[in-house]
């Protein structure tokens, strides 16, 4: 990995430096899950950041919520944006959890251990607020991203359904 800083955001005037990061996202996404069921095809780009960032002002309003940015010489290269609510009411977690809502790293620093740094610095501001329970989504056809959080000791804990309003 070569030399990348690490830093925390809460400010939305800084979402705009993700957005080439999610749209690299986006287009992984739609790459590998063309489609989420046969009436739901992918988004186009613009209109997947606008909804995102969207959610993402919306999140940012909670004073817990935050993004970390990583950065080589050349700029911004990832980012991981994490929520907090409250915990399972069924299991042993805390009161608190984190939900880590968009890990990206551009294409080409992917497997530079990029990710496992953002994942290191969400988990080191979780803890500095006395949270021990983070959950992701991932779709169930990024088998490289299951690898990945399973290497960084998280477990399948669900399974997501989607599905349309039948139509008359």
């Amino acid at each position: 990995m070569s030399q990348v800083s690490l830093r925390y955001e809460s400010n939305v005037a800084d979402l705009d430096l993700v957005e080439p990061m999610w749209n690299a996202l986006q287009e992984h996404h739609v790459r590998i899950t063309p489609e989420l069921d046969p009436q739901t095809p992918g988004r186009e780009l613009a209109d997947a950041w606008r909804m995102r960032r969207s959610k993402y002002v919306r999140w940012l309003e909670n004073p817990e919520t935050f993004f970390v940015i990583a950065e080589d010489e050349s700029g911004p290269i990832g980012y991981a944006f994490v929520t907090v609510g409250p915990g399972y009411t069924s299991w042993l977690t805390g009161e608190r959890a984190g939900v880590l809502e968009t890990l990206s790293v551009l294409p080409n620093s992917r497997s530079g251990g990029v990710g496992a740094a953002l994942i290191e610095a969400a988990w080191e501001r979780l803890g500095e607020r006395g949270i021990e329970d983070m959950a992701i989504t991932t779709t169930k056809t990024n088998v490289d991203a299951h690898r990945f959080y399973e290497h960084h000791g998280f477990s399948q804990g669900f399974i997501i359904f989607h599905g349309k309003r039948p139509r008359p």
